[in-house]
């Protein structure tokens, strides 16, 4: 597999690391977790993406979570065969919103989508977090979700992982809600649930938000698993 992280105003230089076969057999992404549940079934319900057979590429755009399980992420990408990976994800990342070096998810996408085809190209979006109380309403909200599906290529399947924020519980169903609405509609795209697994024990740091090394297993299997149901493999 190919293993690439970009920071988009630092030269967007890619990484590439080794190349391996997928594994044979049934894959068992949550392997020694002691997880309770199926993301997969939970986040993919019986859907399978538009020209899954044909995906060979992944793109992922996260903040501090997908940062901190970025290793972990890149080892279940590896067990799908998915040949090429590409992690651009930042701590604070925030939907639209960018700083000088820190640039919004909607800018990312922007820049990567370019003028190429990505009909072999699943993009995950991990983002949300540190949207989470920011906006003065629900309109100004979706209108940030909006942003970033619009520059999503339309060919490509998405996945995009929920929000949990253990002490803002209202301000994270809104946002939930309103991504969830967008993504039905948007279509050719699910919601890996980690808010469904984040609850367990002992998974997350004491703010009630980011993982621990446990959790960052946890939260890439749950995002793992969700690609592999909706790619049906």
């Amino acid at each position: 597999m190919k293993r690439a992280s970009i920071g988009v105003l630092a030269a967007l230089t890619v990484l590439v690391a080794c190349s391996s076969e997928p594994s044979g057999g049934a894959l068992d992404l949550g392997a020694g977790l002691g997880i309770d549940g199926d993301p997969g079934a939970m986040g993919a319900a019986g859907r399978v993406a538009a020209g899954a057979d044909q995906i060979t590429s992944l793109v992922m755009i996260g903040d501090s979570i997908t940062k901190g399980s970025r290793e972990e992420l890149e080892q279940r990408f590896d067990m799908l065969g998915i040949e090429n990976v590409l992690i651009e994800a930042e701590n604070g990342k925030r939907m639209v919103v960018s700083s000088p070096e820190n640039p919004g998810g909607s800018t990312v996408a922007d820049f990567l989508h370019g003028d190429d085809d990505h009909a072999d190209t699943l993009w995950v979006v991990a983002l949300g977090t540190n949207d989470v109380g920011q906006y003065a309403g629900p309109d100004e909200l979706a209108a940030a979700v909006n942003e970033v599906l619009a520059k999503v290529p339309e060919e490509s399947p998405l996945v995009w992982v929920d929000t949990y924020f253990r002490d803002r519980p209202e301000q994270e169903d809104l946002l939930n809600a309103i991504v969830r609405e967008r993504v039905e509609r948007r279509g050719n795209a699910v919601i890996a649930p980690w808010t469904s697994f984040a609850t367990t024990d002992g998974i997350l740091y004491g703010d009630g938000v980011h993982p621990n090394e446990e959790g960052a297993e946890v939260f890439a299997f749950v995002v793992t698993d969700t690609v592999r149901a909706f790619l049906g493999r």
